[in-house]
């Protein structure tokens, strides 16, 4: 079968399925390329046209002869796909985590928003696409490229990775997407904190003032206003993690 391919595409073999397999996997969970909104058929079309650039970088793997091994290699191809692409999409989520805190904590969670990979409210939506724009145009699907072809340096294909060493770097990537998290929602959290704790003491001192109808369009108005001039500082914070984001080598 192998053979009879080879004829059809010059120079296939199964290299090019390992690296397909890898590839189809990490666009499945990259930011980016990996959203939902995107087609399918799109996803599979870029892994396509990223195959034989990375299988030229490879040399020549010849096909196990009994289907077990096939599967076996498969797997595991498919396996450091998922996990290479879920290092980076756990960073990508800093930032949904980030916009939810903020929403909560300026009332702002309460509109109603469409349901997709970002946070369900408006913020969270904005936010994200606009990130995903920022990501675009400081040439993301260059550095995805990039980190296919790192993949392939560190593990490559018909081998399997090390758990644990996979399992270490996830709770440090998870640990590192919360910090930036509670960075990037700091500025909105302690400011609606202090201003809550101003209402407090406003209420005390004049019990008769409503200050639930007046204290809540304020802190609304407030953290759109800082949202508007803080936003373009923190999607670039989040682009520069994003960004700087390297697979672990191997010990």
């Amino acid at each position: 079968m192998w053979d009879q391919l080879g004829q059809i595409l010059p120079g296939f073999g199964w290299t090019w399925v390992l690296v397909y397999l890898r590839v189809q996997a990490l666009i499945l969970v990259l930011p980016g390329l990996g959203e939902r909104v995107l087609p399918v058929r799109v996803r599979a079309a870029a892994a396509m046209a990223v195959t034989p650039m990375l299988a030229g970088l490879l040399p020549p793997a010849l096909a196990p002869a009994d289907t077990l091994a096939t599967l076996g290699q498969a797997a595991a191809e498919t396996l450091i796909g998922l996990a290479a692409g879920m290092g980076l999409r756990l960073l990508a989520l800093s930032l949904d985590i980030a916009t939810s805190a903020i929403a909560a904590t300026a009332s702002l969670s309460q509109l109603v928003g469409g349901q997709n990979e970002a946070a369900p409210h408006p913020i969270g939506n904005m936010v994200h696409l606009a990130g995903l724009a920022v990501l675009m145009a400081l040439g993301l699907p260059v550095m995805l490229v990039q980190l296919m072809a790192d993949s392939f340096a560190i593990w490559p294909p018909g081998g399997w990775p090390d758990a644990d060493g996979l399992a270490t770097e996830a709770i440090r990537l998870a640990a590192r997407s919360f910090w930036i998290a509670m960075l990037l929602a700091a500025p909105f959290t302690l400011g609606g904190f202090m201003f809550q704790a101003l209402s407090g003491v406003i209420n005390r001192v004049m019990p008769a003032l409503p200050v639930i109808f007046i204290g809540s369009p304020a802190a609304i108005m407030l953290a759109l206003a800082a949202l508007a001039l803080l936003a373009p500082l923190l999607i670039a914070i989040w682009a520069d993690a994003i960004l700087g984001y390297m697979l672990p080598r191997a010990p």
